[in-house]
């Protein structure tokens, strides 16, 4: 079996899911919470409609643990 490489290994942190609150032609406006929202630009090919819930998140590169020295 061959060692576990961590390298280029990334890790997804979902950050929340977020209704969709208004599309035109242009963007769309995801619903943060209260009165904040997040407006995103449309690229073509976006199948984005309102109502959709949509997952935000992130990716942190993985760090290998460093080893302790035993005391």
């Amino acid at each position: 079996m061959e060692p576990f490489d961590a390298e280029g290994l990334r890790l997804r942190l979902v950050l929340g899911k977020y209704r969709v609150t208004e599309r035109t032609s242009v963007h769309f406006k995801v619903a943060l919470g209260g009165s904040t929202t997040m407006t995103v630009p449309l690229m073509e090919g976006m199948d984005v409609r309102e109502g959709d819930i949509l997952t935000l998140y992130t990716e942190v590169p993985y760090a290998r643990p460093k080893s302790t020295p035993v005391q």
